[in-house]
């Protein structure tokens, strides 16, 4: 099984959702795998650049696999992180490096950059590296106000470009709020969408297998 996690914005938590299907396809006894096509932000080390969202799967598991096929400096999209440092992004070299690490997992999950129109290489966007990929995309949002446009650009297009959808992952959802978009914000989706709503995460920094259980039950 493959899955590509893609998200409606920047910093909505999706190298989170990715850790945790992770960890929770791992705790039921089985080899998961997360691969990073194109990370940007790389993080300098003592051994050469580090990918920091692998890093924080790592900081929990040491037994999930993981790999990155381009890992770039500078907090920008892929495309103008490699033009910077004069890299020439191969779509090739990344879908020989993701069907030889599916292979060795029984689920693979592939985190994008950003969401399907984030530049991904020259002339290339995220959503064009999930057709090359040709695996269905899970959709990370937040209950907040504006991203209920976000999510739904988001499954237009998509479904536009014949992208398919496995289900939408509602990531930070407040504990306790008196905010009205935060409280319809799911109800309000799925009158727009058909795409269903797989899970929704409750607002919290400790990554607990358990709670991704029930997203994980929909992908199986």
């Amino acid at each position: 099984m493959e899955y590509f996690i893609t998200g409606v914005d920047t910093d909505i938590g999706k190298t989170f959702v990715t850790r945790g299907l992770a960890l929770a396809y791992e705790a039921k006894g089985k080899k998961a795998g997360v691969f990073k096509p194109l990370q940007s932000g790389a993080i300098k080390s003592n051994n050469g650049l580090l990918a920091p969202d692998l890093e924080a799967i790592k900081e929990f598991s040491r037994t999930v696999n993981t790999k990155c096929s381009y890992l770039l400096e500078g907090e920008v999209s892929p495309a103008l992180a490699a033009r910077l440092a004069g890299v020439k992004i191969n779509i090739e070299k990344i879908k020989s490096d993701f069907k030889e690490f599916s292979r060795q997992n029984d689920i693979t999950l592939v985190e994008g950059a950003g969401g399907l129109l984030a530049p991904a290489a020259d002339n290339m966007l995220c959503a064009d590296l999930i057709k090359e990929l040709n695996i269905p995309i899970i959709i990370v949002t937040v209950p907040f106000l504006g991203r209920l446009n976000h999510t739904l650009l988001t499954i237009h297009y998509a479904k536009t470009n014949n992208i398919p959808i496995k289900g939408i992952i509602v990531n930070k959802v407040p504990d306790k709020t008196d905010d009205l978009a935060s409280l319809n914000f799911i109800n309000e989706l799925q009158r727009y969408t058909d795409i269903p709503v797989i899970g929704e995460i409750q607002e919290t920094k400790n990554v607990k297998a358990e709670i991704f259980f029930d997203a994980l039950a929909c992908l199986l």
